[in-house]
Parts: structure tokens; C-alpha cells; sequence
């Protein structure tokens, strides 16, 4: 078993490391990811305290933060939870944390080159998924029932099929809601990114 590492300390190795990459991502997500997200939303005091804590240069210190960000977070196979730095455990408050960070990071202001526009899908597909009690409860049975996919291979022929258009038409739809708010973006980048954090200010009704 990987011994236990902080976020920040993994992230700071596996910028050193990237072999790593593929074994953390088959692990769960180490305690204190939301510092590597302040860090990553350009927070001061969460910079300090990551320099007092590991003695690097505040450089380091971020580009380590958004290298675990895009490795390990947005991993293709990522679910939603994992795109938000989070677990199934986690609150609502927590989840919406979270995104709002990650909106920051992902500000047109702060990626001048948009070299990380592509993740700004990712990270609305996932908060899309989670923000409402009635969202987030469709969406972990979705995980459930991928989970059991192995269970389907002695249920009957009809009933397997059945399930899995019923998966299949899910996935599409989420991956739908993922182009919409990719062409929103596209449409007008620091518009979509002020309503995406006016969205995550208000509690879901």
C-alpha cells in the first residue's frame, strides 16, 4: 500500500516524479487537495503557509498545484467528485468550495494563453452533476450501476441490455451538458466564468 502523503507534498514529488502519475490516480485523493486549489487560485495565505510547510519557492509551489490539478483531478476517468478535488463524501458546501476555486484557476485573467480552457468543461460537466441534492442522488446511482457492471454479466440478456442503454443514455446526456457549457465559454470567456461563480454563490434551489 502507497504510504500516507499530504496533497502538497505528493503534488511536489509527482512534479519531480510524473511517473507516478498513472499509481495516484488508481489511488484515493491524499487529505488537503483544497490547499493545492487555493494555491492554484492564487490565494496568498495559502502560498505562505505551503512555504513554510515545504520550504519551496512560491514557483514550485504552484506549478506542483497545477500539475496534481490537471494529472490527477481531471484524469480522463475522473468522475465528477474527483474533478472537484473531492470524495463521495463530501458536503455541498465542500463541492461548491471547490468549483469556485477551480473557476478561478481556470479565469481567462489568470490563463492569459488559455492553455487551460479545455478543463473549463470538465470542471461545470461536474459541478452540473452535484449541485443540487436531486442531481447529485441521480448521479451517484449512475456510479452505482457502472460500479456493478461486473453483477450484469448473469442477470438476463434483455435486463443487461436494458440497464446499459439506460447508462449509455445518461453518459450522453451529461456529455451533452459538457458541450453546452463548452460553447458558452467559447462564447464569451470572462462572461461565462462571472456567471459560473454567481452560479456557485447561490444555493441551489
Amino acid at each position: 500500500m502507497m504510504p500516507v502523503r499530504t496533497a502538497l507534498k505528493l503534488a511536489i514529488d509527482l512534479l519531480h516524479v510524473p511517473a507516478q502519475v498513472r499509481l495516484i490516480r488508481s489511488e484515493p485523493l491524499p487529505d488537503g487537495v483544497v490547499l493545492l486549489l487555493r494555491i492554484a487560485a492564487n490565494e496568498a495565505e495559502a502560498e505562505r503557509e505551503a512555504a513554510a510547510m515545504t520550504r519551496r519557492s512560491p514557483e514550485t509551489i504552484r506549478r506542483a498545484a497545477a500539475f496534481f490539478i490537471e494529472q490527477i483531478l481531471f484524469a480522463p476517468d475522473a468522475d465528477s467528485y474527483r474533478v472537484l478535488g473531492a470524495d463521495a463524501a463530501a458536503s455541498a458546501g465542500e463541492l461548491r468550495r471547490n468549483a469556485a476555486l477551480l473557476f478561478k484557476w481556470l479565469h481567462p485573467d489568470r490563463d492569459a494563453h488559455g492553455a487551460r480552457a479545455a478543463f473549463a468543461s470538465r470542471v461545470t460537466g461536474a459541478w452540473n452533476d452535484l449541485k443540487t441534492p436531486e442531481r447529485r442522488a441521480a448521479y451517484d446511482a449512475q456510479r452505482r450501476a457502472a460500479g456493478n457492471d461486473s453483477a450484469w454479466r448473469g442477470a438476463k440478456p434483455g435486463s443487461r441490455s436494458k440497464r446499459r442503454n439506460h447508462l449509455a443514455s445518461a453518459l450522453a446526456r451529461r456529455r451533452a451538458r459538457q458541450r453546452e457549457a463548452w460553447l458558452a465559454y467559447q462564447a464569451g470567456k470572462p462572461g461565462f466564468f462571472r456567471r459560473a461563480l454567481a452560479m456557485l454563490l447561490q444555493r441551489p434551489v
